[in-house]
């Protein structure tokens, strides 16, 4: 059973080998420039002009002024009760529940949880949904999102990545875990300050780029997570659709994931007791870098089995492991990378130590003779040599 968990590592870590440069190419989202759609997005002295415009039209607009009165929000609340259409700039649609028609969203009009927004059409179009005071997301052109249906009462606010790029704005003193990012593979919790995602669903699965631009954010996913990425961080994920295949790219600064190593038994020798305990890894994700997660669920039963590996800059095999949820007696432990030239070293060492060993052996050898008589007889009779070679 060792023996064929070794061989799947071996096989996932050469699948994962020949499709690094396709995962690093393929999924490419490009520069700053490329996903900030429009100059309102980014973090600078726009974004206090833009809060100071929406103060004063919450002024002006007694039309807004009297829907955000309408919400009754009690002081220690964070969200509004339903989401509001805050902004429109260009074209933008929005699909209610059960409905299968988009519509023309409107301005200034609360919509029910569960609905769809998204931006249409040529042009710079831009759209901003906010869920609370200072809780903004702004929509960048031909963008997409969908609210998670649930209760109004509920304290917490889930949005779900449907395509395109959006920019999600929050206090940097956000409560931890009451507003979430959601896509196939992966939930953002705990959000503080502003953060951007670039999405876009492939043929087999879909991509993820995120960004914290401000404050921090931590991400959750299956076998690995991010504690916090922070300002200037940013990763990219891909997923297939059976959620078989990870992988996990640096794009911008150094942020840590901790990586799942299965289970394993550990014997207390002292107390003779064994103690079954979860490891982890944890990996510094810099750009070029790349996690590779390969799971298989077997034709019998149901526990899942996992092939972790990390590549370095280089695309060089840094660490690997495969073991099966919930089973500590199939783990491969740590399977280190092989080097060849390192292989090649090691095997000219020994051969030099084994030529030397047999040098100093000969010689011994020689030493040990005893100098033969003129007759050419060693002064050993047969029988003397018999009672030495038996002497007990």
């Amino acid at each position: 059973m060792k023996a064929a968990v070794r061989f799947i590592a071996i096989a996932a870590s050469v699948t994962a080998l020949g499709a690094w440069a396709q995962d690093d190419d393929d999924f490419d989202f490009g520069n700053d420039d490329d996903i900030t759609i429009d100059a309102g997005d980014a973090p600078s002295s726009s974004e206090s002009e833009e809060s100071s415009a929406d103060a004063g039209e919450s002024e002006d607009d007694p039309e807004t002024t009297a829907l955000k009165k309408s919400v009754n929000k009690a002081p220690d609340r964070v969200f509004y009760s339903l989401p509001l259409c805050r902004s429109i700039e260009g074209n933008a649609e929005v699909k209610k529940p059960g409905e299968t028609q988009w519509y023309p969203i409107e301005e200034g009009k609360f919509y029910p949880h569960g609905t769809h927004f998204r931006t249409v059409g040529p042009g710079r179009s831009k759209l901003t949904i906010q869920f609370g005071t200072e809780i903004n997301v702004v929509l960048a052109a031909n963008s997409e999102f969908g609210t998670r249906f649930q209760p109004i009462a509920s304290k917490e606010r889930v949005i779900t990545l449907q395509g395109g790029v959006l920019t999600v704005k929050l206090p940097r003193n956000m409560p931890e875990g009451v507003f979430k990012v959601a896509a196939p593979g992966f939930t953002v919790v705990n959000l503080q300050g502003e953060s951007r995602y670039a999405y876009v669903q492939t043929a087999d699965g879909d991509a993820t780029q995120i960004r914290c631009i401000t404050g921090t954010l931590a991400i959750e996913g299956m076998h690995y997570r991010f504690p916090a990425l922070r300002a200037a961080q940013e990763v990219k994920i891909r997923s297939t659709l059976d959620n078989l295949f990870t992988g996990l790219y640096g794009n911008r600064g150094d942020c840590m994931v901790v990586l799942d190593q299965g289970d394993e038994l550990e014997h207390n020798y002292e107390t003779g007791e064994s103690t079954v305990i979860h490891k982890t890894l944890d990996w510094k994700l810099s750009p070029k870098t790349k996690v590779a997660i390969h799971r298989a669920v077997p034709k019998i039963g149901e526990r899942m089995s996992v092939s972790i590996m990390t590549f370095n800059t280089n695309g060089d095999l840094k660490n690997r492991r495969a073991f099966t949820e919930g089973r500590y007696e199939i783990n491969s432990g740590e399977i280190g990378p092989r080097d060849a030239a390192a292989d090649e070293k090691l095997a000219k060492q020994a051969a030099e130590a084994a030529e030397a060993s047999s040098v100093v052996v000969s010689e011994v050898e020689v030493s040990e003779e005893e100098p033969a008589s003129e007759d050419g007889d060693t002064g050993d009779s047969g029988s003397s040599g018999n009672e030495d070679d038996f002497a007990f």
